[in-house]
């Protein structure tokens, strides 16, 4: 990592047109990390540094993951087991001070990934965790399941969220979700199987999505999304057909959709008391 912030984004976009994870008509966000060159020596090395200790982590994950396959593959448990690995928001640009001292990484000093490298492992979204932007929110899915899914291999475009796993699980296992727990109604679930995506068909996402996280909401319809950060921030509107980077705000020339979204964003909020009826989006 010491050869810089833009050299590691540069060589993760192409790797990422290269494996289809990305289409080439979204443009890149706009970076937001200095230039590595006006660094000192010093702070090079700290970044680089820092980032290296991210990578060994995830390392880490990766190869206790592959101790789980191992197993499942000597107990003949792999075929029919459906493994679903996701991560629940986009990449921290917090900065968490802990006090201590040694090198970073050691067990006597910790750090946070901050808001540079944080940009770098966003690519190609903007911004971070805590925004209901695509740098927040949106995260990968990657399932493996060698009995039930279709051409495994691909990638698919659809937009899932968290509260689709348990329709899912539900879908798969043929097992029924109750509707009363203990003498209490329980919450039908919200979200949609994703067992016709893993059997390869062809299908758009039928219900609405909303998001609402300290200053950052969302809301997503069809192709549209409607966000914003920030209490009385205005609402951007996107095209995520052909801009899923949240480069062109459309807000200005949309604006009966964004009366639309921004409405419907509202009646979510104050049905699950996230806003008081009287308040504006």
């Amino acid at each position: 990592y010491k050869v810089g912030y833009e050299v590691i984004r540069k060589a993760r976009t192409e790797k990422q047109l290269s494996m289809g994870l990305i289409d080439g008509r979204w443009p890149l966000s706009t970076a937001t990390y200095p230039a590595w060159d006006d660094l000192t020596e010093a702070e090079k090395e700290k970044e680089s540094r820092i980032m290296a200790v991210y990578a060994a982590m995830i390392d880490r994950v990766d190869m206790s993951i592959g101790r789980v396959l191992d197993k499942l593959s000597e107990l003949d448990k792999t075929k029919n087991t459906l493994i679903l690995f996701m991560s629940d928001n986009g990449s921290s640009s917090e900065v968490v001070t802990l006090p201590g001292e040694g090198e970073i990484g050691s067990l006597t000093l910790w750090t946070s990934l901050k808001g540079d490298w944080a940009n770098v492992s966003n690519t190609p979204f903007r911004f971070f965790k805590n925004y209901s932007h695509e740098g927040g929110i949106c995260t990968p899915l990657i399932a493996s399941w060698p009995a039930g899914i279709v051409n495994p291999g691909r990638v698919s475009e659809y937009c899932g969220h968290f509260i689709d796993i348990m329709p899912t699980l539900v879908d798969i296992s043929g097992a029924e979700y109750p509707s009363t727990f203990n003498a209490q109604d329980i919450t039908p679930m919200q979200g949609e199987s994703l067992l016709p995506v893993l059997k390869g068909e062809s299908v758009n996402r039928t219900k609405t999505l909303f998001w609402e996280w300290r200053n950052g909401k969302a809301i997503r319809h069809g192709k549209w999304k409607l966000v914003s950060f920030g209490k009385d921030s205005a609402w951007e509107l996107y095209d995520m057909d052909t801009d899923r980077t949240e480069t062109m705000n459309l807000a200005d020339t949309q604006a009966e959709i964004v009366r639309e979204l921004s409405g419907l964003w509202k009646a979510w909020a104050i049905e699950n008391n996230i806003i008081e009826p009287d308040t504006r989006p």
